[in-house]
């Protein structure tokens, strides 16, 4: 995969287009054409490659269809050879996809030529840019909405900015459920105790077990809620610890019953701490599996909250790029 910020700048450079500062995205005008160009990226390398460009023919007043669509992407990929293209198209939105392998020098001609053969086929075909959703011709811009990326006209952009701000507002008057957050934490915490239990039963402790732990606890609480603060992650940690607690203690319970057959279910709760006592190997593979389950689960919370802060983030976020 190539280097997503050095390709980035190279295909804004070669096509004259505004390169974001992130060095993930450029936007502008070519040959007439709004356009967008936007990677996927991990690591630092890029995974795909999108182009965006809206096209609309005023003579027959339509868009593109199927059968252009099919005639475009079997034209790039003749030409692209090992970058594989696709395409899509919703109202006058055409987003063309590129898998970014190879080398960075081919690979950034490839794209090059393929955004400069999809402008010259709409051209010759009398194809007009527009707003992608209403279809009118003028003052287009780029823009980002709730994190993606979209071409518009003043009058949407502005309409759409306006919304958001008001279902902004509206969001901010709401109050967070705390009461309905600690059922939706708890619930969701169970499906984290059923699966440690599960994987638990088969010898292991797996990073999958913390993950959905930290996931469900927090995706859940944060439904209910409504909304989720600070002491909303709070809430959220102790549930999450005394669940984990709960589901090695299910462990080791259901353990002592498969190994003495004279100990029933709920007797060996309580047993489990003389097992501790008796048997340091007990002890030991006990509070390993304890530490375990809680650096996998902090874990998984630490991704599902990073990720729910940065979609609250951009939720409402409106931002013209050119």
């Amino acid at each position: 995969m190539a280097n997503t910020k050095k390709l980035m700048t190279n295909v804004a450079n070669t096509l004259g287009l505004n390169l974001d500062p992130s060095g993930y995205f450029s936007s502008g005008n070519y040959n007439g054409y709004t356009i967008i160009v936007n990677t996927l990226s991990s690591y630092g390398a890029a995974t795909k490659v999108e182009f965006r460009i809206t096209a609309f023919n005023p003579a027959t007043n339509t868009t593109l269809n199927s059968a252009n669509i099919t005639e475009l992407i079997n034209t790039i990929n003749s030409n692209t050879r090992k970058h594989f293209c696709n395409a899509t198209i919703q109202n006058c939105l055409l987003t063309i996809s590129f898998v970014p392998n190879g080398k960075m020098e081919a690979l950034v001609q490839n794209i090059c030529n393929s955004i400069a053969y999809v402008v010259n086929y709409l051209q010759s075909q009398n194809y007009i840019p527009c707003d992608e959703i209403s279809g009118r011709t003028e003052n287009l811009v780029a823009a980002v909405i709730a994190g993606n990326f979209h071409i518009l006209d003043s009058i949407s952009y502005n309409d759409i900015s306006k919304n958001f701000s008001q279902a902004q507002q509206y969001e901010h008057s709401i109050k967070e459920n705390f009461a309905a957050g600690i059922i939706g934490g708890i619930l969701g915490s169970l499906v984290g105790v059923l699966c440690i239990v599960i994987i638990g039963q088969l010898n292991y402790v797996a990073v999958i077990s913390g993950i959905v732990m930290g996931y469900a606890t927090f995706s859940l609480y944060h439904k209910f809620a409504k909304k989720i603060s600070w002491i909303g992650i709070v809430i959220c940690f102790v549930i999450m610890c005394a669940m984990i607690y709960f589901s090695v203690q299910i462990n080791y319970a259901i353990w002592l019953v498969r190994t003495f057959s004279d100990v029933n279910f709920f007797d060996a709760f309580s047993y489990i701490p003389q097992m501790k006592d008796f048997s340091s190997e007990f002890a030991s593979a006990y509070n390993s599996d304890l530490v375990l389950n809680y650096i996998f689960s902090i874990a998984g919370a630490a991704l599902t909250l990073a990720n729910l802060l940065q979609a609250n983030k951009i939720k409402y976020e409106t931002k013209i790029l050119n």
